[in-house]
């Protein structure tokens, strides 16, 4: 009876200290993975806070919003008038000994240019329009590709969390059984095993914490703060995904509202334009002119002549003869039919995008149904079972590993396929054109 007991004292004197070295050990690690870089603030916000972000402070998004304006400098630079010229003349023909008089004379032309100013304007319409259409279809991939990437990391912080939890249970588990099991023969395999699995544990944990760490960076440039500064971590939420989409409808919808087949049909706009504006510049430009002159008196003997005003009108063009503009409207024609092309490849695109993405989102939408069914409740049975037959002695500890292993890629392909449905969703709301995210 003496033995038996000093056997189990030792058990707790060996074995104990040693779990709590362990658990002290990556306690530690889990709570430097939490902690900020250097002075770095952790800010967490929601998605709509994020969206709003994305939209007033990206800073390539801001970038581009200046073609508007400077779109809208090219329609006042279209819209301005041909200067007028003015000319100022003197002239002296007087001789000392003659008197031959001298006078002045003023003039003032002014250029017209028939109809190349409004065409102008036209084209540069046309081009703001083209650029609002450009500057709509850059948010939305923008739009797309940060909700993706925000979904990724509220993903990825699930899946830490499972292994968080994972090791939570695992701790749980030794402690109570070390307590209630004395030395024998499986518990140094045991032991073992549990490093093992703690090892693999650290190196995932890390890996995972540096992906996470890469994401939020990303997630914090693209909202245009510093990451010196501070770091944005997404809120812990899912987007509502449970809807039902006709394939047919979304292709409809797709054609009518996206953005880059109106910047399509806007760059065939543009080229209609630019191709009236060259044939604009088939019409001569001409010049009209007004001018008076101031004679003064001739006294010379031979020839004299009293002191006269003077006063002119009249107009000046060139002869089309050899230049008709025929090379500019010839490439204009060849820019009109490229963009009739390019129209129709947007629109062949956009389908093939729509169709892809309904076909991925009706994809992600089974196999989240294939959990949901039940797999996940199965694993986690199976795991309990494991974990009832080694309290009775039944199995090795390694047998439970291994049913929390499979319950845990189970839990984690189960959250994974959420979130990939969310961004299935997304991929295709953008490929239509529309934006109904809850």
């Amino acid at each position: 009876m003496s033995n038996k007991t000093n056997s189990k004292k030792l058990t707790t004197h060996i074995f104990f200290p040693a779990m709590k070295k362990l658990q002290l050990s990556i306690t530690f690690f889990l709570i430097l993975l939490s902690l900020p870089v250097r002075s770095q603030v952790k800010v967490e916000i929601t998605l709509d806070e994020f969206l709003y972000k994305i939209q007033n402070a990206n800073i390539e998004y801001l970038a581009e919003r200046l073609n508007m304006e400077i779109a809208e400098a090219s329609i006042i630079s279209a819209s301005v008038f041909n200067n007028p010229s003015i000319g100022l003349s003197y002239y002296n023909n007087e001789l000392k000994s003659m008197q031959m008089g001298h006078g002045a004379f003023a003039e003032l032309s002014q250029t017209i240019s028939p109809g190349r100013r409004s065409a102008a304007i036209d084209v540069a319409k046309s081009e703001k329009e083209l650029a609002a259409a450009l500057l709509t279809d850059y948010f939305r991939k923008l739009r797309e590709e940060a909700v993706n990437l925000w979904l990724d990391a509220v993903k990825l912080r699930q899946l830490i969390q499972i292994k968080k939890d994972s090791y939570d249970d695992q701790i749980k588990l030794m402690e109570s059984d070390s307590l209630r099991r004395g030395i024998e023969f499986n518990r140094d395999l045991d032991i073992l095993q549990n490093r093992v699995e703690t090892g693999k544990l650290f190196a995932e944990l890390a890996d995972m914490d540096k992906e996470m760490f890469d994401i939020c960076i990303q997630l914090t440039n693209m909202s245009g703060i510093s990451v010196a500064d501070s770091m944005i971590v997404p809120q812990r939420r899912n987007i509502f995904n449970e809807k039902h989409f006709d394939l047919q409808e979304l292709l409809a919808k797709a054609i009518a509202n996206r953005a880059d087949i109106l910047a399509a049909r806007k760059e065939t706009d543009v080229s209609k334009y630019m191709l009236k504006a060259a044939k604009t510049e088939r019409i001569p430009e001409f010049d009209i002119f007004l001018g008076y002159g101031i004679n003064a008196e001739v006294r010379n003997e031979l020839a004299p002549a009293p002191k006269f005003n003077g006063f002119e009108v009249g107009i000046s063009f060139p002869i089309p003869l050899f230049n008709r503009n025929k090379g500019e409207i010839m490439s204009a024609q060849s820019q009109l039919k490229q963009a009739e092309h390019r129209y129709l490849q947007a629109e062949n695109q956009v389908k093939e995008e729509v169709v892809t993405a309904h076909k991925t989102y009706m994809h992600t939408s089974n196999k989240l149904n294939l959990f949901k069914s039940g797999l996940v409740k199965n694993a986690k049975d199976a795991l309990e079972q494991k974990k009832a037959q080694y309290y009775n002695r039944e199995i090795h500890l390694i047998e439970v590993l291994d049913a929390q292993r499979s319950y845990d890629e189970v839990l984690a392909s189960f959250y994974s396929a959420i979130y990939d449905k969310s961004q299935a969703l997304v991929t295709l709301e953008s490929a239509v054109g529309v934006w109904n995210i809850e």
